[in-house]
């Protein structure tokens, strides 16, 4: 598990060493490499994007997030953007996610939030919509079709990663 820590004059440093960390950690063997997801500190502020960069470094190694505060995403949005993470990964992140006001919420989230962001909700059941997001279920009835640049297409989320719903966890 590591937090991806930096200097904070040269970011790229300590993100590419915690890259070559996860490729030495799958060349010695290990089963697992997981990433701590923070914001407004020094190391890794999304989980997805440097796991994606991950994705393209390790080839068997299984990739985790420990855990993301579900607080400032969207539901549906880090269910995208986790569902292309596990596509690019064949099948090996594993999801960490929690629940519950924001950590530093009077300083981001007016940024993050549109209006009085102290009555949004943030329950258990944001999980539970993001958990939904990726269960792959079809948006509208049978005759639900929307139009892409590939023909009509029945709409749900894209890219829609099969069992990643069941490598999800409750940190």
């Amino acid at each position: 598990l590591t937090p991806g820590n930096y200097p904070d004059e040269d970011p790229l440093s300590g993100l590419e060493q915690t890259l070559e960390q996860l490729q030495y950690g799958e060349d010695l063997g290990f089963d697992s490499a997981w990433v701590r997801q923070r914001h407004l500190e020094p190391g890794i502020s999304s989980a997805s994007a440097f796991l994606a960069a991950a994705t393209q470094r390790t080839s068997r190694i299984e990739l985790g997030t420990a855990v993301i505060p579900i607080g400032y995403e969207s539901p549906y949005r880090l269910a995208e953007d986790l569902a292309t993470v596990d596509v690019l990964s064949r099948g090996r992140l594993n999801i960490g996610v929690s629940a519950g006001r924001p950590l530093h919420a009077e300083l981001i989230a007016p940024l993050v939030f549109d209006g009085d962001w102290t009555g949004y909700d943030f329950s258990h059941d944001r999980v539970l919509r993001f958990a939904d997001n990726l269960r792959g279920a079809y948006l509208g009835d049978e005759q639900t079709l929307i139009k892409t640049p590939f023909g009509p297409q029945r709409p749900r989320l894209q890219p829609y990663a099969r069992g990643l719903i069941d490598r999800i966890w409750y940190g």
